[in-house]
């Protein structure tokens, strides 16, 4: 099985046992089954025990104590070479020929250089060469027979150094797979943050153009309530038979209202599709939205009317009737505004200006004079941001002369046409 097939389980066991390799000299394995354990110590300590009975009980306990240490060898791999070392030098000590547990010897070097840090590893390395002198000095004589000591210490340290050299590598590999497996997990974690911010931010921009949505609705809609209202409680004293007409245009200006926001309503409880794909308002509904919001205001219209995606004609819809709006909010009740649509061959222009001197007017032009920016309240922020989403541009300040001004800008996709320019009014 290859590397990156074990990668997640390495990342599981990381994560469960909190084991984190960050630290090469730390040790790699901790909480290992003791059934292998205690079945390797079985086979070597039934081969090797038998075999040690010519040289008497001695031989036999000795080689007990050697082999019993690979009981411990991955789960504490310094009890495991100290219990090796001593094991080791009684049979040098007490014995007058080596017996065949001395095998012990490389598998235990090779066990704490995999299993423990590297400086462990090291220290066994050298216990492991001192043995490969020590061993052969003791039992093929080193003055006696020098060459049988020569050859038997270059193979004992050559097993030795193998053996080392072998858990050094299966321990990097090791080392170097859980860190793989770490990365992974932080390339996850990393991956899954983006994700929740992403969420984050599409649920910011969802609620603040819901927000713009219910604003320019019911801001719209009971500005011209109010003004109606007004208007005919003055006149119907005057002209009776205006009032039936008044209270037409405020119901129909309700029931409009209400039939947006319901549809507002309907896509975020996740409503019936008909409910969610209900048309929005766009270009054709402009000279509806102006003439229901009252015979002050005047619509000029010049060339004729693009087809356009929704999102631009619901711009272009949101940005007159918020600006109309602000003129029956602020402009004072006697100020009349004009709303100018030009369809050109690569944009919508939009103008909106009126003739009165409200509140929200009065304080930008004090403001511009003064030398700050005026504060954008949330109708123009809404239309600014509208505009932007669009690519476009949108200006809105007070008139030299008195009176307030937008002008927006909205670029048409390159595959829209818009006909002959011509003139219109309402």
């Amino acid at each position: 099985m290859s590397d990156e097939s074990n990668s997640p389980r390495l990342a599981h066991d990381m994560t469960s046992s909190g084991d984190r390799v960050r630290d090469p000299d730390l040790p790699v394995a901790r909480g290992r089954s003791w059934a292998l354990d205690l079945i390797l110590a079985g086979l070597v300590t039934g081969i090797c025990v038998p075999a040690s009975d010519p040289w008497g009980r001695d031989a036999m306990v000795l080689s007990l104590l050697l082999t019993s240490s690979l009981l411990v060898r991955r789960s504490h791999p310094r009890v495991a070479l100290a219990w090796a070392t001593t094991a080791s030098l009684l049979q040098v000590y007490y014995l007058p020929t080596p017996t065949l547990s001395i095998v012990v010897v490389p598998m235990i070097v090779y066990a704490v250089t995999r299993n423990a840090s590297p400086r462990t590893g090291l220290v066994a390395l050298w216990i492991g060469l001192a043995g490969a002198v020590i061993g052969p000095a003791r039992w093929s004589g080193l003055t006696d027979n020098p060459i049988a000591f020569a050859v038997t210490a270059t193979a004992c340290a050559a097993i030795v150094t193998g053996a080392y050299l072998l858990g050094r590598q299966l321990r990097e590999q090791q080392i170097n797979r859980r860190q793989r497996a770490q990365a992974e997990l932080e390339r996850l974690r990393l991956q899954q943050s983006e994700q929740e911010q992403r969420a984050r931010a599409v649920a910011i921009d969802e609620r603040s153009r819901i927000a713009r949505e219910l604003h320019d609705i019911v801001a719209h809609s009971l500005s011209v309530i109010v003004v109606q209202a007004e208007g005919g409680r003055a006149v119907v004293l005057k002209r009776p038979e205006v009032g039936a007409e008044v209270l037409d245009t405020i119901a129909e200006t309700g029931r409009t209202s209400l039939a947006e926001m319901r549809r507002i309503v309907d896509v975020l409880r996740g409503g019936s599709a008909e409910a969610s794909y209900l048309p929005s308002p766009g270009l054709g509904d402009l000279a509806e939205l102006v003439a229901r919001s009252g015979d002050r205001f005047q619509l000029l219209v010049r060339g004729t009317t693009p087809a356009v995606p929704a999102a631009i004609g619901l711009t272009v819809y949101r940005v007159v009737q918020e600006s109309i709006t602000n003129v029956l909010k602020h402009a004072g009740p006697a100020a009349t505004a004009q709303i100018r649509i030009d369809y050109l061959p690569a944009s919508i222009e939009i103008e909106v200006s009126d003739d009165g001197r409200g509140a929200a007017a009065h304080h930008a032009a004090t403001d511009s004079r003064a030398g700050a920016a005026p504060e954008p309240g949330h109708g123009l922020r809404g239309m600014a941001e509208r505009v932007s989403l669009m690519h476009g541009r949108l200006d809105a300040r007070p008139r030299p002369g008195g009176g307030f001004v937008v002008r927006a800008s909205i670029p048409l996709p390159a595959t829209t046409t818009t006909g002959p320019v011509s003139g219109s009014s309402s």
